[in-house]
């Protein structure tokens, strides 16, 4: 499996960034016809908006601070734009049907997708462990076209809770039969579903890949193929569990699915006359906040950032379309300011050019000696000798595997880049602060205020006729 997407990496400088938000959303619009007006037309038809719900999983609002002044130069006097800025409407809580006020990404999904509160796990159902009706189901049980773009495993908790129902996140493989089995009046659940997950579809013991194709699902492994395909219905797995983080690939993937998606759905809709609703997650924000590593999480709001801008040109062609965004919930409890000093340096946090994940894998596969030349030129921060030997010295339990045996070496250098930048965090787990809500287009005006999560569910279904 393989994803590619322009070539455009990430620089030291704030104004890289925005530079390669620009190139990867320009590069990856939906292209005018010349015919925006009818397909718009065509696609409004039932008098109901599509619908564009994006969610930045674990984006609560200290992720787009620190987005926004990665952006920004420092002492230039005023902050860089944002495609998020003139988008806020409110803000909205996320905690579950559970003993606890923080949710995890399953509870919180579920309750995005139905309209329903359950417990930390549930996919799709409510806290009785009963079937509840998704934002998906709905739209197809009107005929609408329906898809999801995830940066993570298409059976991963939130795309899960739009078209599945378990009792369990963890229920990998039976989500992935879910999706290869499922049909929703005599069609697929879906049209376009797109992200990683190829190795649950493709199985020692059940590889549905050979019956989907022979049933007329189109099955694409290479994120390339987008550009040429035309059938629907489609499903990309352009990974075996989750992509590459932003930080370590080409930046605009999220960009460039969400485009393709966008064409796709809008030529069917000419077709169907009917409207579409899409789901477009930018996954991996909270991998990073989990791992506490800034410069990954600023990297992934980048790449979101650039997909809410492809939907904002699409917006301008298609005004009858409601675009949503909001987070499931914040991550690592993130602060910008860190041991009592007044500061955060975001062009520290730039300098960093990979992911914890990537240093600490390839750090086990080096000897000690040449661990300072291999981090030096990629951290590019000032470390100390007292640093250095505290990161040589770090012991190693090599009956561990995966990102088990990474987790101390991983630990020591989110220590040594907060020390540096002034990144504070507070856990690798979820935190239960209030996120932020957007919204513009038909309908908006539901989504202003302080919200709970289940009411911009209940919003979304409510147009759906």
């Amino acid at each position: 499996m393989k994803f590619s997407a322009p070539a455009v990496k990430f620089g030291r400088l704030a104004s890289s960034i925005a530079a390669a938000l620009v190139l990867s959303a320009c590069a990856n619009q939906p292209a005018a016809d010349g015919n925006s007006a009818a397909a718009n037309a065509t696609a409004t038809s039932s008098g109901a908006p599509n619908i564009i719900f994006m969610i930045g999983d674990g984006m609560g609002f200290e992720y787009i601070s620190a987005y926004r002044y990665a952006m920004s130069e420092l002492g230039a006097g005023e902050l860089a734009a944002t495609p998020f800025d003139d988008l806020l409407t409110g803000a909205a809580t996320t905690y579950p049907d559970d003993d606890t006020w923080v949710t995890d990404s399953a509870a919180s999904a579920t309750a995005l997708a139905t309209g329903v509160k359950s417990y930390n796990g549930a996919i799709g159902i409510d806290a009785k462990k009963n079937p509840q009706q998704t934002l998906m189901e709905k739209a197809r049980e009107h005929g609408w076209g329906t898809g999801a773009v995830a940066t993570v495993q298409v059976n991963h908790a939130t795309p899960a809770s739009f078209f599945t129902h378990h009792p369990s996140r963890n229920q990998y493989n039976e989500i992935a039969d879910s999706y290869a089995s499922q049909v929703t009046n005599g069609g697929w659940s879906f049209d376009v579903l797109l992200g990683g997950g190829y190795q649950y579809f493709h199985r020692d013991d059940k590889n549905w890949l050979p019956q989907l194709q022979q049933q007329g699902l189109s099955i694409l492994t290479d994120a390339t193929e987008l550009d040429q395909q035309q059938q629907l219905p489609v499903l990309g797995l352009f990974a075996d569990k989750a992509l590459p983080f932003a930080i370590d690939d080409k930046p605009g993937r999220l960009a460039h699915m969400t485009s393709q998606a966008l064409r796709l759905l809008t030529e069917q809709s000419q077709q169907t006359n009917k409207p579409f609703a899409l789901m477009v997650e930018g996954s991996m924000i909270d991998w990073c906040g989990h791992a506490n590593d800034i410069a990954c999480a600023v990297h992934e709001m980048a790449d979101f950032a650039a997909a809410v801008q492809v939907v904002r040109e699409y917006l301008a062609q298609h005004p009858n379309t409601l675009l949503v965004i909001t987070a499931d919930h914040s991550t690592g409890g993130l602060t910008l300011g860190q041991g009592g000093e007044y500061a955060w340096h975001s062009e520290q946090v730039m300098g960093i050019t990979a992911s914890l994940e990537q240093m600490t894998k390839q750090l086990l596969q080096l000897p000690r000696e040449q661990w300072r030349d291999y981090l030096a030129p990629i951290l590019n921060l000032p470390v100390t000798e007292q640093q250095w030997q505290q990161l040589e010295q770090v012991q190693i339990d090599d009956s561990l595997r995966g990102r088990d045996r990474q987790y101390p070496l991983g630990k020591v250098l989110v220590q040594i880049i907060s020390e540096h930048t002034r990144t504070g965090w507070t856990t690798t787990g979820h935190t239960a602060v209030d996120v932020p809500v957007m919204a513009t287009g038909p309908g908006a005006e539901a989504f202003r205020g302080y919200l709970d999560n289940t009411e911009l569910a209940q919003a979304l279904l409510q147009l759906v006729r």
